[in-house]
């Protein structure tokens, strides 16, 4: 198995699993918003998702050679209100990065990218949209675990 294989079965499985942590999670928690002593930039879980997506289509565009300060998709979120648009929009945007990883070039990898943080080389970016899915997967937790739920809930995919 090629290394762009791998990494677009593992970015669909992650997308999987944060869809699953998102459907665990409480409806009514899912725009809430822990507020602590001290803290800063808590977002709700939606946000978190909305990010990911974002990020995914980021990913698949840059791979794909587009510019993202021309693409209207990246200046206007995605309208994301409940679970299941969560769901959706979350996964749809997971295949899609996965479906550019499978048809990557190999010289993509040494590719030098011009992402909004700065430039970045094509095998450091390549696994971005999956640590990205794998942090706010653990902010979901995180939040599910602040309003009072204690267990976690494994995804069917990591059986």
């Amino acid at each position: 198995m090629q290394v762009t294989e791998y990494l677009a079965n593992q970015t669909e499985r992650m997308a999987e699993s944060m869809a699953h942590f998102i459907s665990v999670t409480d409806p009514e928690k899912l725009n809430w918003k822990p507020e602590l002593p001290g803290s800063a930039g808590t977002r709700t879980a939606l946000q978190q998702v909305t990010e990911c997506v974002e990020v995914n289509l980021s990913m698949a565009k840059l791979f794909r050679g587009e510019d993202l300060a021309a693409s209207p998709a990246n200046r206007t979120p995605p309208d994301i209100h409940d679970s299941e648009t969560a769901r959706h929009t979350l996964l749809q945007s997971a295949y899609e990065f996965a479906s550019v990883l499978r048809n990557l070039d190999d010289s993509a990898l040494d590719k030098i990218y011009h992402h909004p943080r700065g430039e970045i080389l094509g095998h450091n970016m390549i696994i971005m949209a999956l640590r990205n899915m794998a942090y706010h997967s653990g902010q979901i937790n995180m939040i599910q675990m602040l309003y009072g739920d204690a267990e976690f809930h494994v995804p069917p995919n990591w059986r």
